[in-house]
C-alpha cells in the first residue's frame, strides 16, 4: 500500500499543473474521501452528561478560565 501512495505522490509531483488538477477533479468525483465531505457534519452530536454540565458550569463562573496568554 506505502509503495503505491509513493508511487502516485511521485507522478503527481513531476505531473503539469494542469494534468494534476485534472486527477484531482477525478478522484474528488470517483473516490470517497475527505474532500468531498464536511467533516463538520460527520461529528456525532450527543447531549452532555452531568460531569460535562458541572465542567460548562465552572467554566462559566471561575475568571481564571476566562484568561487566556
Amino acid at each position: 500500500m506505502i509503495v503505491a501512495r509513493e508511487k502516485i505522490k511521485a507522478l503527481v509531483d513531476t505531473m503539469p499543473t494542469r494534468e494534476a488538477e485534472r486527477l484531482l477533479s477525478y478522484i474528488v468525483k470517483n473516490f470517497q474521501t475527505t474532500l468531498n465531505v464536511d467533516l463538520w457534519d460527520a461529528i456525532e452530536e450527543v447531549e452532555p452528561d452531568e460531569i460535562d454540565v458541572q465542567m460548562l458550569h465552572e467554566m462559566k463562573n471561575d475568571p481564571d478560565c476566562h484568561d487566556f496568554t
